[in-house]
């Protein structure tokens, strides 16, 4: 469970297993492009988790019999967590991942399309779970009433385990939100140790801090980075 994996699965559940089916797109195809997010940098600063920047994806697709190009994107975090040493080898192991990606609504000659507006949330935390071996999601934990981006809505939470280096086993959560704002769908997941190594309560609430310092508008500032690990597109 070292963190360029867990962003990995996050990357993969959220936005980038969701591609439709893709053949090439013309040079006049309609484009739509959803609104970057990220966290506000006092947000981030409050919980100690950092941004390592935002991947962008096109996916290419016919919908209402035009080509069509639809641009998402998924802005990532980490947190360093000292685990105790004595339970997961000699050296502490750091964990903890946010990321939140938005994916544009389409509509074209009355077919609508999104890449992932019709997943639930417990179908977003499979994907999550199969790109991620070292991950099995157990059991819905419930959900909770949070407000980010001027409205209010509902997070749900999966408990399951994880895999350290290969061989310690570890209980985490799972948190999954989804929404619409403006012209886009926006998912946000979270992964983060469970009580048995650390305060559940105090993780929750920096990864509800981290919801409620969203920010997602069409010129907000992000570092564009490759895109290894975001998954591939599916036909």
């Amino acid at each position: 469970m070292d963190r360029r994996q867990f962003i990995g699965a996050l990357a993969a559940g959220g936005v980038g297993t969701a591609a439709g089916c893709l053949s090439g797109v013309a040079d006049d195809a309609t484009t739509f492009t959803a609104a970057p997010a990220r966290v506000s940098a006092d947000a981030a600063s409050e919980t100690g988790y950092e941004y390592q920047g935002t991947r962008k994806r096109v996916d290419e697709r016919q919908v209402g019999g035009e080509d069509i190009e639809a641009t998402s994107y998924l802005s990532t975090y980490d947190r360093s967590i000292d685990l105790p040493s004595g339970r997961f080898g000699d050296e502490p192991v750091r964990a903890g991942a946010f990321g939140v990606g938005t994916t544009p609504q389409v509509s074209v000659g009355g077919e609508d399309f999104n890449p992932i507006s019709d997943l639930s949330d417990r179908e977003i935390a499979a994907r999550i779970q199969g790109h991620y071996e070292g991950l099995e999601i157990v059991r819905a934990l419930g959900g909770r009433a949070l407000e980010g981006l001027g409205v209010r809505f509902s997070l749900e939470s999966y408990e399951g385990t994880a895999t350290l280096q290969g061989e310690f086993e570890i209980d985490v959560a799972l948190d999954i939100v989804q929404r619409e704002h403006e012209d886009d769908h926006i998912v946000v997941a979270a992964i983060y140790p469970l009580e048995d190594v650390l305060p559940t309560e105090a993780e929750q609430e920096r990864i509800d801090t981290l919801i409620g310092g969203l920010q997602s508008y069409d010129d907000l500032e992000v570092d564009i980075v490759e895109s290894d690990g975001w998954g591939g597109s599916s036909n």
